[in-house]
């Protein structure tokens, strides 16, 4: 029945049953990228995948509590936050359109447009939305960490944290869902997701801002939050680690983005000392003793990189592209966690010029190029900080 645009401004309305808080301002964000990096980013169309912004604003981080609010997600590409007006809350809803690959205004999200709805599951107590919507709905390990987790900090800092009887999740049954919730306090019963509730009303409702608001830029904040709340505690004196401290991440455990050269690539990275990892086996917190310990990590583009939150800062990263996707992602993630970080671009004869084929492509590396970008990286004195 319309759009309430403004949570604050929904909160100050008498009888709404909302209330509003503020955890971080509006700013202006910042990225410090390369000529060259810009250059040779991809574009799809769309504003979300033309060339990567240097410069976003971005809108106040919030939590929202709504009384008997509600939350409908039957599909990848929205998420409804609905108050007890029967108004789409716009600021804490996700609006996405996959044929531009962007999102999109609240007036537009597709619940205004379905003719057939199911009835909410209603839910005593406390739920917290950790929907995010796009890539977090089909079980993406980065957005999931990027886009729903750190939402959680933003309830630990207005004090509601320990309030919540559950979480709403997209699939509770993930092995990343549980072991990160789980290391947080938050246990496997208090996980609900949209398989069982696509349209849930509680008794009160606690939503968040976008951890990115508007843009792509990931939040100093969050990156820190991540950090704090799961880097692993120091060696013991004398213990020795479990990993390589030189990393190579291989993908050949994914259907996409292949290494077709992969047995020279690994053969050179195994003559400086690089050990390879596939990350899909390890658990999550092997993953992040994986990245806290790395010297040096050489990985293809992929979520699998999210884990670089964890690395200390100074540690050198090169990231193989494949030319059909060029994405600014990690160098972004990287600037926030202030890596050394390198790039690599492999051409293609056909690179993709649709984003869904080049989230596909393969790739084919140059080893006397990956030679030289590895000498780039200066192993020996990245090795000497971890004697």
């Amino acid at each position: 029945m319309g759009v309430h645009s403004s949570s604050r401004q929904l909160a100050t309305l008498p009888n709404s049953g909302a209330s509003y808080y503020e955890v971080i301002p509006a700013h202006t964000s910042y990225l410090n990228m390369p000529d060259a990096f810009y250059e040779q980013a991809s574009t799809y169309g769309g504003s979300l995948h033309s060339k990567p912004n240097r410069q976003e604003a971005v809108p106040a981080a919030f939590v929202l509590e709504l009384r008997q609010g509600r939350v409908y997600a039957d599909n990848n590409d929205s998420v409804a936050v609905i108050s007890a007006d029967n108004k789409l809350v716009g600021d804490a809803s996700f609006q996405y359109t996959n044929k531009t690959w962007d999102t999109i205004q609240p007036e537009d999200n597709n619940i205004f447009r379905q003719s057939y709805f199911l009835e909410p599951e209603r839910i005593n107590g406390t739920v917290c939305s950790l929907l995010s919507g796009g890539g977090a709905a089909i079980g993406n390990y980065y957005h999931w960490m990027i886009d729903s987790v750190p939402r959680l900090h933003l309830l630990k800092e207005t004090g509601q944290l320990k309030s919540v009887d559950y979480f709403l999740v997209y699939d509770r049954q993930l092995r990343f869902v549980q072991e990160t919730l789980v290391a947080l306090g938050i246990r496997p019963e208090q996980l609900i997701d949209v398989a069982t509730h696509r349209h849930v009303q509680a008794d009160r409702l606690l939503v968040t801002s976008p951890v990115r608001g508007n843009g792509a830029h990931t939040p100093s904040w969050a990156c820190d939050f991540l950090k704090a709340a799961y880097q692993p505690a120091p060696l013991p004196l004398g213990q020795e680690r479990k990993f390589s401290p030189l990393v190579y991440i291989s993908r050949r455990d994914a259907d996409t983005r292949q290494v077709l050269n992969k047995d020279a690539v690994e053969d050179l990275l195994s003559q400086y000392g690089f050990e390879t990892y596939v990350l899909s086996p390890m658990s999550f917190a092997d993953k992040v003793e994986l990245f806290a310990g790395a010297r040096a990590i050489v990985s293809t583009v992929g979520a699998g990189m999210t884990n670089l939150v964890f690395c200390a800062p100074g540690t050198p990263l090169l990231e193989l592209f494949p030319q059909g996707f060029v994405v600014p992602d990690f160098l972004e993630l990287s600037s926030r966690v202030g890596l050394d970080y390198h790039w690599m671009v492999c051409p293609n004869l056909r690179p993709a010029t649709d984003l869904g084929d080049a989230r596909r492509e393969d790739l084919t590396v140059n080893i006397e190029e990956l030679r030289r970008q590895l000498d780039l990286l200066q192993l020996h004195e990245a090795v000497a900080a971890t004697a």
